[in-house]
């Protein structure tokens, strides 16, 4: 079994392990999501996977949904390149329950993902591109303090802050800085 749309088409081997598997069209869902982005997340580490990512999962099986999120990536960029696109932005969500039995999901409602680096430009671009859609309607964060802190304890700019206001919105290299050149 290898997690991918390849992999996935044996849907009864993954059954049999005891995964639930979505139940919607994905295909579908990402020409709508790339048409007409709704919801971006920023921080696509495990929290957003096992939280926010399930959560559409769920509404998007429950036909609630017809489009998947968009995630993005501003520190650990080795989460899109060696674990979203080699998985074709699928991930796995186990949770343990409380009796002690244990929940496996597929989650595909992760269908574009993005590394947040403002000198990549084909990233970066379509970034702004979906920033710019009229149907975009929430942008959420994981990001800990590490992607929204603007001063050092010492009340002082951090590095990366201090060169965004030196360069202006078009370079930016704080990952608040370059939201706000999204927005």
């Amino acid at each position: 079994m290898k997690l991918s749309e390849q992999g996935l088409k044996d849907r009864a081997a993954w059954e049999a392990a005891g995964f639930s598997l979505p139940q919607y069209d994905r295909r579908q869902v990402m020409r709508a999501t790339g048409e007409n982005p709704f919801w971006i997340h920023f921080g696509a580490g495990n929290l957003f996977r096992a939280f926010q990512a399930k959560v559409a999962e769920n509404l998007l099986n429950e036909g609630v949904l017809d489009r998947g999120l968009v995630a993005a990536e501003g520190f650990d960029y080795e989460i899109i390149e060696k674990i979203n696109r080699p998985h074709d932005d699928y991930g796995i969500a186990v949770t343990l329950k409380s009796d002690g039995s244990v929940d496996k999901a597929v989650v595909g409602s992760v269908v574009e993902s993005h590394i947040l680096d403002s000198e990549n430009r084909p990233e970066f671009d379509r970034l702004k591109e979906i920033f710019q859609k009229d149907s975009l309607q929430m942008a959420s964060f994981t990001i800990t303090e590490k992607g929204y802190s603007l001063v050092s304890a010492k009340a002082e700019p951090l590095p990366d802050v201090a060169a965004d206001f030196a360069a202006g919105p078009l370079r930016r290299e704080s990952y608040i800085g370059k939201v706000a050149t999204l927005l």
